[in-house]
């Protein structure tokens, strides 16, 4: 796992909540979107994981049994 500041690849996904596959939550996507441009300038700073395959909080959940 590599943990990266946000990057302007991954802003959509970011203000999509890292649910890209939601319609719901692509129709909220803009409010996040004006809030992070207000904030950022304040200061916010975002991080995300990356898995080893290079994806944003991982594709594969991790199997504990």
């Amino acid at each position: 796992m590599n943990v990266i500041d946000l990057t302007d690849d991954h802003l959509q996904l970011y203000f999509m909540c890292l649910e890209d596959w939601s319609e719901e939550i692509k129709e909220a996507g803009t409010r996040k979107e004006l809030w992070y441009k207000g904030m950022v300038d304040k200061g916010l700073r975002v991080k995300l994981a990356l898995d080893n395959g290079g994806q944003v909080g991982g594709d594969d959940p991790v199997r504990t049994h």
